[in-house]
This record gives structure tokens, sequence and C-alpha cells, in this order.
């Protein structure tokens, strides 16, 4: 294969993922799409997290960080909070599955409940916690941690998507 096919078919895959973390965002914010209960899954994280398992550790953390550029926009956080700890955890996350972990959809809710509830309670401690709330348990154990396990249930979608658009572009043998 000649050097352009290959550079059009790294733009075209790149210009997925992109738009699949476009969609991940728009999704998000939707209001009342998909809520149980008052709880609303975050798309980004998984998505980031997959794409950084199939793309290698970085185009994984690029990723990660338009991911957590994206979710900074959506939870209204100083620009660049969630976008430099996603970015670590799709750096480790892309390094592991490379590295010790087989990249099967289990593995993938596993790490990403790990990375959504590392960044989660990060962003609990920052948002509330040190500003001393009163009925934080309540909404760490009613409100948030329901949102890491709807969300890492749902890591089947963006786990399908990843590797269907990573198979896609893959070069030909």
């Amino acid at each position: 294969m000649d050097a352009r096919k290959r550079t059009m078919r790294l733009v075209a895959k790149h210009g997925c993922f992109v738009l699949a973390l476009l969609l991940a965002y728009v999704l998000q914010t939707m209001p009342g799409f998909l809520s149980f209960f008052g709880v609303k899954p975050v798309f980004l994280v998984p998505l980031a997290l997959c794409i950084a398992a199939y793309e290698g550790a970085f185009a994984g953390a690029i990723y990660g960080a338009l991911a957590g550029l994206l979710w900074d926009i959506a939870a209204g956080r100083v620009t660049g909070f969630f976008a430099i700890l996603l970015m670590i955890c799709c750096f480790l996350v892309s390094v592991a599955v490379s590295m010790y972990l087989r990249n099967t959809v289990l593995n993938l809710s596993l790490l990403s409940a790990g990375a959504l509830l590392l960044l989660c309670t990060i962003d609990f401690m920052f948002s509330y916690l040190l500003r001393g709330y009163a009925g934080l348990a309540h909404l760490y154990f009613f409100k948030l941690l329901p949102i890491v396990v709807f969300s890492a249930f749902l890591t089947f979608a963006p786990w399908l998507l990843a590797r269907k658009i990573s198979h896609a572009f893959a070069p030909p043998d």
C-alpha cells in the first residue's frame, strides 16, 4: 500500500474516532437520554478508554485529553481538570492492555469502572467534600456510585464501536 492510501486511511480512522467522541458528548449532555431514577451514564470515559485500548499509548492519551476537555465543558468544571486525569487514565489503560490484559469487553468494563470511580471520587472531593456540604455520604453512595456502575455496564457499546472502527481501517495483510 502506498503512503497516500495509508495516510488517507489514518485520517479517516481518526476522523471517525473524533466523530464518535463528539457523538458521545452529545448523548452525554442530552437531557433525559438514558436517565434511570436520576442517574445518567457518562459516555466519554468508556469510549476514550476503549479507543486507547485499540490505538496505543500515544493516541490513547491524545483521545483521553480530548474526551476530558469535552467532559470539562459538559460538567462545567475548570478546563483541563478531567482532561489531565483522563489522559493519564487512558495512557495507563493502553499500556495495561498492550502488556498485561486481553482486550475484552469485560476487562474494559472493569477498567472503565475503576477509572470512573477514581475520576468521580477526585471530582467529588474537590467539588463537595472540601467545601464542607452536608449529606455527602448520601450523595456519594446514591448518586455517584450508581453513575459509575451504570456507565461501566454500558461499556460494551463503546467497545464495539472502537473495535469496529479500528478493524475497518486496519491495513490489509
